[in-house]
């Protein structure tokens, strides 16, 4: 993101802008944020404006990071589906209110203090620690912004940080709350204790017919059978409309034609490329080298070796400066210009060599060109049988019948549960399976939803045609699973009663091993227990109460896996020593910090939307992520 562009996140303004995620959301009702126009920009806060282009730039680039996460590509309206352009929209919209505030305040960052925060920026180091021209343009190009581009942006950043960092300064954590809360996520006990089994309680007597049939009744979602639903899927994929597409040699040519810059081997060339951070310093430079003075000798008052000013096989569009790449591809081999005016000061250059172009040939890339077409062609296909299908469904016609038109076969399903499972109990084969069921078990009867986009591009809908509800099983087919259920709740409650009476009876001061030998138990001891912990031995409820218990009583709890209970005695208490554990500490009041920071950054934003309005254009946001 372009975040990390401005600055490493390892200090809270990197904290700051994850706290602003929702916060336009938080603050707006749906209704009040979003209204379709027309217009080059997302957003609107008071004056400030969130260009399209940014907005598409960001939004890229959480696709790759989610995709790099999950470990497979997320195309933009899987994104959607995960909350990416809210995220984003909402992160562009904040920043744009505190700009809106600067803006107001008049507060401005002179263009050294822009030159030099960038210039101390490691992310723009090279391998020798300091400001490297090759890897400030690589991380531009990877990022799909230009210098000029990154400059304002920084600006904007140090202007924000200017009222953040008067919003936030003096924000303090009292030392007693953070050792008390550090205390209570860190304190750990140690149980004693005893596992009460089934099998001591009592075989209760058989329950009477009235009691089945009242069981049966109460309990009878675990009697029943679960719902299923049936529903017809027309399914549009431009994969499945590729193959069916010809590409005409005419069409090929055109298209090679109109696509040259991306087969042909464009011109390369090999210069030196020497900053300096006065024009003085850079016409001397021009002079010297033109003169046959060395490299090495041009370079000594700057500091910079020649690995950190030779630039390899670049294009013209590796450059990002217009000015800086109109003069570097209009050199003569072994040529230097004249002093350059750069974005980030005066640049010379130094022409070492120069490659042709080399034109590319139709032979050598139609195999790759008419899959492109073809892919292209699948996608405008599937856009038109789209509009065909959505006027004919406005029109009331069946999708039976709407699939019969288009030539599409059309998909029966027929009575599947929500997890996607057949009368038979085996899983249905359908494609897109959870999204497919998602919507189907989200539809009343009768009603029409619109179409679906699937993940490549391609469109879904759906009729439902029968609704199964749940049923309850006739007593005479589960009788024997009445039965058994009464007969566990039976001896459950007896097991409780047990538990109960027994920590009555070791919170009155009854030794535990007199308790537990009364059953030829050995009192067992857990290893050390968090809040969080939880196993196959102790629930998350029997630690909760095990927590909830002072050092020496008793107390009970369900095992973490069967119908067992736990009876136990909290044995020791263990408080973490604040002394012991300092940097643990600190690292917690830092974070505490952090969070009052957030809170209050979040608060600042909020009340700078209300005070200069929002407007989202959805109708371009749409548009851009291709809903």
């Amino acid at each position: 993101m372009l975040d990390t562009l401005r600055k490493n996140a390892s200090g809270w303004v990197g904290m700051i802008f994850i706290g602003l995620i929702a916060l336009s959301f938080a603050v707006w009702g749906v209704a009040d944020i979003f209204r379709g126009y027309s217009s080059d920009v997302v957003a609107e806060v008071g004056t400030q404006e969130v260009p399209a282009n940014r907005f598409r730039i960001e939004y890229q680039q959480q696709l790759e990071e989610l995709s790099d996460r999950l470990g497979r590509p997320i195309g933009p309206v899987e994104g959607r589906e995960y909350g990416l352009d809210r995220q984003v929209i909402a992160r562009l919209v904040g920043m744009a209110a505190l700009n809106a505030q600067v803006e107001e305040m008049g507060l401005a960052v002179a263009d050294e203090t822009v030159a030099k925060d960038i210039y101390e920026d490691p992310s723009f180091h090279g391998p020798f620690g300091r400001f490297d021209q090759q890897t400030f343009d690589l991380i531009l190009a990877q990022n799909r912004i230009d210098e000029r581009t990154m400059i304002n942006d920084r600006r904007e950043f140090l202007e924000r940080d200017q009222l953040l960092s008067a919003a936030i300064s003096g924000t303090h954590v009292p030392d007693a709350l953070t050792e008390l809360i550090y205390g209570y996520r860190n304190e750990k006990r140690l149980a004693e204790y005893i596992i009460l089994t089934p099998d001591m309680a009592s075989d209760p007597e058989p329950p009477t017919e009235e009691e089945i049939e009242e069981l049966h009744e109460k309990a009878a979602a675990n009697f029943s059978t679960p719902e299923t639903r049936s529903f017809d899927v027309l399914v549009i994929r431009p994969e499945t409309i590729t193959a069916s597409i010809d590409i005409s040699e005419e069409a090929l040519a055109d298209a090679f034609e109109e696509r040259r810059d991306q087969y042909d081997e464009p011109e390369t060339r090999t210069l030196y490329q020497i900053p300096f951070a006065e024009m003085e310093a850079a016409e001397k430079a021009a002079s010297n080298l033109r003169q046959g003075d060395t490299l090495e000798n041009v370079l000594a008052p700057t500091g910079l070796s020649e690995e950190d000013v030779l630039r390899e096989n670049l294009t013209r569009g590796d450059l990002l400066s217009k000015e800086v790449a109109d003069a570097a591809f209009a050199l003569e081999e072994g040529a230097v210009s004249e002093p350059l005016q750069g974005a980030l000061g005066p640049v010379v250059i130094k022409v070492l060599s120069v490659t042709p172009a080399k034109p590319a040939k139709l032979a050598d890339v139609r195999e790759e060109l008419t899959k492109q077409l073809a892919s292209e062609q699948a996608v405008q296909d599937v856009f038109d049988i789209y509009n065909r299908v959505e006027d004919e469904r406005a029109a009331g016609v069946p999708l039976a019948d709407i699939a019969a038109q288009v030539g599409i076969p059309l998909e029966r399903v027929e009575s599947v549960t929500r997890d996607g499972l057949k009368a038979n109990g085996e899983p249905a084969d359908i494609p897109d399976l959870v999204k497919l069921l998602e919507t189907a078990f989200s539809m009343e009867e009768g009603e029409e939803v619109d179409a679906i986009e699937t993940e490549d591009d391609g469109y879904y809908w759906i009729d439902l045609t029968g609704v199964n509800p749940p049923a309850v099983k006739p007593l005479e087919e589960v009788r024997d699973q009445v039965v058994e259920l009464w007969m566990r709740e039976k001896r459950r409650g007896e097991l409780v009663e047990l538990a109960e009476s027994l920590s009555a009876r070791g919170n009155g001061g009854e030794p535990f091993e007199v308790i537990a030998g009364e059953f030829d138990r050995a009192v067992l001891t857990s290893p050390p227990l968090s809040r969080r912990s939880s196993n196959e031995t102790f629930s998350r409820f029997a630690v909760a109460n095990l927590f909830g218990t002072p050092e020496g009583k008793f107390t009970f709890g369900s095992v973490g896996y069967g119908d067992s209970l736990l009876l136990m005695k909290v044995k020791e208490v263990r408080t973490p020593s604040v002394e012991d554990n300092k940097e643990a500490v600190a690292s917690l009041e830092e974070t505490l910090r952090e969070t009052m920071q957030d809170d209050i950054v979040g608060t600042l934003v909020a009340s700078l939307q209300e005070k200069y309005g929002i407007s989202v254009n959805q109708t371009l946001i749409n548009r851009i992520i291709g809903n």
